[in-house]
């Protein structure tokens, strides 16, 4: 699964299918660019089959998963305090600011909040997040990161866009009680979640749109888990074997059916994946981009690559046509 641009190419006559997803409202136009170059597009949710499909005519839906044997239920001695945790190395696409809100806005007396974010992430705040929130930043073995889920005595996915959203259905196949934003990705095991926040729309910094989840709604929620803490375990727990509709036997066997049946290539022509773009001139342009040279009168259409137009129309230099 990857971005449309990250592909080099392929040998003449392969069927080609673009896995991909997008968590906007609005697909960027450096995808779009590519997308001719594929025979199929192939998305995790139907959200994004509904948004990639108006701009190719093969779009499928195809989940992603969760192995239980993988992420298994753990019994854990419970910590002396109630223990909120939410995770993501995308701060604010993740929702983890609307969290940090949400936990200060309702100040329980023993409760901690703790967060897992990547080393590598660069959005997560540098700044005191405030009493009783802690950044967990270190990378963890597998084994790690299952214990410090089972520690969690509510697990908050309240993202504000998700292709899928792997990080709560792990938690869910877990048996640990999970709030989700009903958003994208995230929609479709969302009854498989404990608590489901709705959202509204906000601005998002991919561009577009994307869901903004009801911080009050939010609060509510976590209050009732903090409060009914035996209530939503014992639901959570008994939820467990239903997720097996998202297993990655499933999603393999789907991804199967949906692509088609390969031949036998008669070549071994390797064809490039390059995006051709028609631009304008807004200035003279004397270019060299890798090993090609760009030269241009200011006024003057021409059709150059896609890494060309990106370097060019960065610089100022171009427009699309």
């Amino acid at each position: 699964m990857g971005i449309p641009q990250s592909c080099h190419g392929w040998w003449a006559g392969q069927h080609r299918v673009l896995n991909t997803m997008w968590e906007s409202d609005k697909i960027p136009s450096s995808f779009k660019r590519y997308f001719p170059l594929y025979d199929m597009i192939v998305v995790p949710n139907e959200i994004d089959q509904e948004r990639f499909a108006e701009h190719h005519p093969i779009v499928k839906v195809v989940p992603l998963g969760v192995d239980r044997k993988e992420y298994p239920v753990i019994d854990v001695p419970r910590l002396d305090r109630f223990q909120f945790r939410a995770g993501g190395s995308l701060w604010n696409r993740k929702g983890l600011d609307i969290v940090v809100k949400a936990f200060h806005r309702l100040g329980l007396p023993d409760a901690d909040l703790r967060i897992k974010a990547a080393p590598h992430a660069s959005d997560v705040p540098q700044t005191d997040l405030g009493p009783n929130v802690y950044l967990d930043r270190k990378w963890m073995s597998h084994d790690d990161k299952c214990r410090w889920f089972a520690e969690a005595d509510c697990f908050i996915a309240a993202s504000r866009g998700e292709g899928f959203g792997l990080m709560p259905l792990q938690t869910i196949a877990m048996g640990i009680p999970t709030i989700v934003s009903l958003t994208t990705g995230q929609i479709q095991f969302s009854h498989l979640a404990t608590g489901r926040v709705k959202c509204g729309k906000s601005p998002a910094v991919i561009g577009g749109y994307w869901d903004e989840p009801d911080l009050d709604e939010l609060c509510e929620l976590m209050k009732d888990h903090y409060e009914n803490f035996s209530k939503y375990q014992t639901q959570a727990r008994a939820t467990v074997p239903k997720v097996d509709e998202f297993s990655w036997d499933n999603a393999v066997k789907k991804m199967l059916t949906t692509l088609p049946e390969g031949t036998l290539l008669s070549t071994n022509e390797w064809v490039e994946s390059v995006s051709w773009i028609q631009v304008k001139a807004l200035d003279n342009v004397e270019a060299d981009i890798g090993k090609n040279k760009v030269r241009l009168r200011k006024g003057e259409t021409a059709t150059i690559t896609d890494g060309q137009y990106q370097v060019l129309y960065d610089a100022g230099k171009v427009v699309m046509a």
